[in-house]
């Protein structure tokens, strides 16, 4: 099959081509030139015959470029927070209107491609630990710039004539530790419910969808049972693999209402699983990863581990407000 991936080159688009590319695909990668996703479009130009196109899904004419006779759209190019809620105009012009342009083009298709959309469990809304399992036919909830978008974008694409398939994705953290958002160590509740998934095995549900029957329905992806754990269990087995201990609680959120909680939770993933097959890593081996990943970087943290506990702490924005409690 011809399958294009937009926004191939970022954390889930490498995943995804990474398993595509163990099959028969004909894959074409579309993404904004920088520095970057130059040096990612060599390195997979030189594992397989992939084809890059340079551009952005607000000019028509890329999109056109990009989406001609394709049999499949894997649609990942858009914005992340914070960017999102610095920038709100020119996140709904990537996000949704963005979207749009694509899902426009492909309708004009003879052969309409199956659309896979990746949407987030955030549009769930702030989920409180006594929250139930989260399912599809849960009320979504956006209450910001990034969820509204998510949530006007899967709004347009089930009211596409194309068969399309909305993935709902738990939070992904990067294999490389320094490419997650140092804010989220201290903006999640402990008590929060969080469910891991890591990111190659997302990337290979996101390509088994390619082919799977999966047309008009919204999936949730997560780790599954064995990764469902809490913010304290996380940031704590995280703090351990790096030499460090566990950061006083005042540094973290403290909820005062229902809304102050972070908007993950635990997902129902089984009917994802049962169609994909994809979930075959657990958080023991991300943690294992970031162990060989860092194996310099724990021995200078031994060295000057109070130091680094210091500065942790005096970066959490509730730290001072927690202690005067």
């Amino acid at each position: 099959m011809k399958v294009l991936v937009t926004g191939a080159f970022g954390n889930l688009g490498k995943s995804t081509l990474e398993a595509l590319l163990k099959s028969e695909h004909n894959i074409t990668a579309m993404d904004v030139k920088t520095r970057t996703t130059k040096k990612l479009a060599k390195k997979f130009s030189n594992i397989s015959e992939i084809k890059c196109l340079w551009g952005s899904i607000q000019d028509i004419s890329s999109v056109k470029e990009s989406v001609t006779s394709q049999d499949c759209i894997i649609h990942l190019a858009g914005v992340t927070p914070p960017f999102t809620e610095n920038n709100p105009e020119l996140s709904y012009k990537i996000n949704v209107l963005g979207t749009q342009n694509v899902i426009e083009v492909a309708q004009e298709e003879k052969n309409q491609p199956k659309f896979i959309f990746p949407s987030s469990v955030s549009i769930y809304g702030p989920l409180s630990p006594s929250s139930k399992l989260l399912t599809s036919d849960c009320p979504i909830n956006p209450t910001d710039v990034y969820t509204r978008n998510k949530a006007e974008a899967e709004k347009i694409i089930q009211n596409s004539s194309l068969p399309w398939t909305i993935l709902r994705i738990t939070a992904v953290p990067s294999p490389s530790i320094f490419k997650n958002k140092i804010n989220l160590l201290y903006n999640i509740p402990l008590d929060q419910k969080i469910e891991f998934a890591h990111t190659k095995d997302i990337g290979k549900a996101i390509a088994n969808t390619v082919t799977a029957s999966t047309e008009g329905k919204i999936l949730l992806l997560g780790g599954g049972e064995k990764s469902q754990l809490t913010n304290r269990v996380f940031v704590q087995c995280i703090l351990d693999t790096l030499g460090l201990e566990m950061l006083p609680e005042s540094v973290f959120k403290i909820p005062k209402s229902k809304t102050d909680w972070y908007y993950t939770g635990w997902l129902d993933s089984q009917e994802a699983q049962e169609l994909l097959e994809y979930q075959s890593r657990s958080f023991s081996d991300y943690l294992d990863e970031i162990s060989e990943k860092t194996k310099f970087l724990r021995l200078i943290i031994g060295f000057l581990k109070p130091i680094v506990r210091k500065i942790l702490i005096s970066q959490s924005p509730y730290y001072k407000e927690n202690l005067q409690r």
